[in-house]
């Protein structure tokens, strides 16, 4: 699956949850995805939205089903310092 057509399903489930912007990195940003790789978003909530992990939850739970993949969900905050720059660098922005 290309990022537009991630795009295209992912953005109307990211704004309904008070995502501002949000971005793919990992294989699909490469272009190395293959059948079995899972989507990684990088999310920023909008301001004033509760950032809970329910929300989050509903947040993979919604795009693991409407993309039919595995999906993981972080925010720059959590990402691990050992791969920050590599993920911030080849993040393809989505919205």
């Amino acid at each position: 699956m290309d990022i537009e057509k991630i795009k295209e399903i992912a953005v109307p489930i990211l704004r309904r949850h008070g995502v501002a912007r949000a971005s793919i990195f990992g294989s699909h940003a490469k272009g190395r995805e293959n059948e079995i790789s899972d989507v990684d978003v990088l999310i920023e909530y909008a301001p004033g939205v509760r950032k809970s992990l329910l929300t989050r939850a509903r947040i993979i739970d919604e795009l693991r089903e409407s993309l039919q993949k595995d999906v993981d969900v972080v925010t720059e905050g959590a990402l691990s310092h050992y791969f920050r720059e590599e993920v911030l660098r080849e993040k393809k922005v989505i919205m």
